[in-house]
């Protein structure tokens, strides 16, 4: 039931006898959107979102891999990969792998080489007779006579 209302004067001066003119319509969105390909949904949708494994359009509550049951699903889009502690190399997991068959098929491959172990150079020391200070960028110097490396407490020609 709508309320009652008095019609006022007002109201009556507003009211024109060719009050007839079409007044411009609602906005239709019936022939926009697209449905949801989900088959039990179909729900028409103005913004869809595409599946990235599918292909294929779904609304909001059918978008989520398993909510439509995507044959590719997070197959299509996995890039996941672990470090092998041999060779420090980076080994792709394939869909459904795990680690540690991951990194036997690396090793199995021949691609997992060791690497030599190489001894680390040795850090430079101070040239003056009986110093063992080891030299760095901040704590060497170059003797301007000679053109040794020597450190702060050796920088001076005594």
């Amino acid at each position: 039931l709508k309320p009652f209302r008095l019609r006022t004067s007002r109201d009556a001066a507003k009211a024109t006898p060719n009050s007839n003119s079409e007044q411009p319509a609602m906005a239709h969105f019936s022939d926009h959107g697209v449905h949801c390909s989900d088959p039990y949904c179909r729900q028409r949708d103005l913004l869809p979102m595409e599946c990235k494994g599918c292909r294929q359009p779904y609304c909001v509550e059918h978008f989520p891999y398993g909510a439509h049951s995507c044959t590719k699903g997070l197959a299509a889009t996995d890039r996941r990969a672990v470090v092998c502690p041999a060779c420090k190399a980076g080994v792709r997991l394939e869909a459904g792998e795990e680690e540690r068959a991951a990194l036997e098929r690396h090793a199995a491959s021949g691609a997992c080489r060791r690497p030599e172990a190489a001894a680390p150079a040795p850090r430079p020391r101070c040239a003056a007779e009986g110093c063992r200070e080891r030299l760095t960028t901040t704590n060497s110097l170059a003797c301007p006579t000679c053109h040794a490396k020597v450190c702060l407490k050796h920088r001076f020609e005594d």
